[in-house]
C-alpha cells in the first residue's frame, strides 16, 4: 500500500498516529541516507561502526512483533457498513443509536491505510533500496522503535534507536531535500507549525466544500513527481508536513476530517507547480489559501 508515490497517503496515516512524527523523521533521515541519482554519495562511515550482529536485536524484535497491529481502514469501513446493514435490517427501521455509532467513527478516525510491515517495506524497496544492508537494517531498527513508541519498554526502544540516532548524526541535517522551490515549502511548513485551533476548525469546515476530484488531481501532481523523477522531494515535503502538524498540536480527529488534506495538498500543489495545469493547482491550494492567505 505505501510508496514514494503515494506519501500522502503515508502522511495521512501518520498524521493521525500517536508516534508518527517521531516515524516521519526517521523516514527523512532514510531519504537522506540514499543520494539521488546522478549525485555524490553520502559518506556513510558513520554507520559502519554499529553492531547489526547484536544478539539482543532478535529479542527486541519479539517484542515488536508482538505489537497490536493498527485497525486498517478497510475492516473499519467494513464495520459501517455491517452497522448501516443492522440498521436497515431492523424490523423498526430506526437509526443505530449514538452509542452504537460512536465506536465506528473513533475507528475511522484512527484507522490506516498501512501499518509497520509497509514502513519498513518502504524503507527497504524504495527509500533504501541501493543502500548496504548493515544501513538499512539499522534504519529498519529505528522505524520500529519510533513507530512502536511507549508501547515497546524503554530498554527495547534504546536498543532499537541508539545505534541509528548516533551515526544520523552524519547525515546532511534535516529537512531534507525538498526540491526546487524549498525556499516556498518552508515558508508554508513554518506556517503550518503555527496553525491555531480556530484555523484548523476553518480547515476542517472548508475541506467539506472542496472540489470532489480533489483525489484524482493529487493522484495526477504524484505521477507528475514521478515522471520527473521528483518523487523523493516530493515526500520529503509530506513528511515534513506530518512533523509541522504535530508541532501545531493538530489531533487525529482534526486530521481525518480535513487539516491533513489541505496542507498535504497545498503542500504537494507548491512543491511540483511546475508540472501542474491550473486547475489542479488550484484545487490543491484553494482550501489552504481559503483560510489561511493566497500564496505568493
Amino acid at each position: 500500500m505505501y510508496s514514494l508515490v503515494n506519501a500522502p497517503t503515508v502522511g495521512f496515516d501518520l498524521a493521525r498516529l500517536p508516534t508518527g512524527a517521531a516515524v516521519a523523521t526517521v523516514l527523512l533521515e532514510a531519504l537522506a541516507v540514499q543520494s539521488p541519482t546522478g549525485e555524490a554519495a553520502v559518506d556513510l562511515g558513520g554507520f559502519d561502526a554499529a553492531n547489526v550482529d547484536d544478539p539482543r536485536r532478535a529479542a527486541a524484535w519479539l517484542e515488536v512483533s508482538a505489537l497490536t497491529p493498527e485497525r486498517r481502514l478497510d475492516d473499519a469501513l467494513s464495520a459501517v457498513r455491517q452497522l448501516v446493514d443492522d440498521a436497515a435490517s431492523a424490523i423498526d427501521l430506526s437509526a443505530p443509536s449514538v452509542r452504537e455509532l460512536e465506536p465506528v467513527l473513533r475507528e475511522l478516525t484512527t484507522a490506516s491505510f498501512g501499518g509497520l510491515e509497509d514502513l519498513l517495506r518502504l524503507v527497504r524497496v524504495e527509500i533504501l533500496d541501493e543502500t548496504p544492508v548493515h544501513v538499512v537494517a539499522l534504519a529498519s531498527d529505528a522505524l520500529a522503535a519510533a513507530y512502536g513508541g511507549r508501547r515497546l519498554p524503554e530498554e527495547v526502544r534504546a536498543l532499537l534507536r541508539t545505534p541509528w540516532v548516533s551515526a544520523a548524526r552524519t547525515l546532511p541535517r534535516i529537512p531534507a531535500d525538498l526540491g526546487p522551490f524549498a525556499a516556498d515549502l518552508h515558508t508554508i511548513l513554518d506556517r503550518v507549525a503555527s496553525l491555531t485551533a480556530a484555523e484548523a476548525g476553518v480547515l476542517v469546515e472548508v475541506d467539506g466544500w472542496s472540489d470532489l476530484d480533489w483525489s484524482g488531481r493529487m493522484h495526477a501532481a504524484a505521477w507528475a513527481g514521478y515522471l520527473s523523477g521528483r518523487l523523493r522531494p516530493a515526500a520529503a515535503a509530506q513528511f515534513q508536513a506530518v512533523r509541522a502538524l504535530r508541532a501545531c498540536g493538530v489531533d487525529a480527529s482534526f486530521a481525518a476530517r480535513g487539516v491533513w488534506n489541505a496542507v498535504s495538498g497545498c503542500v504537494q500543489a507548491v512543491g511540483l507547480h511546475d508540472l501542474l495545469d491550473e486547475v489542479t493547482y488550484g484545487v490543491l491550494v484553494a482550501p489552504w489559501e481559503r483560510v489561511v492567505g493566497i500564496l505568493g
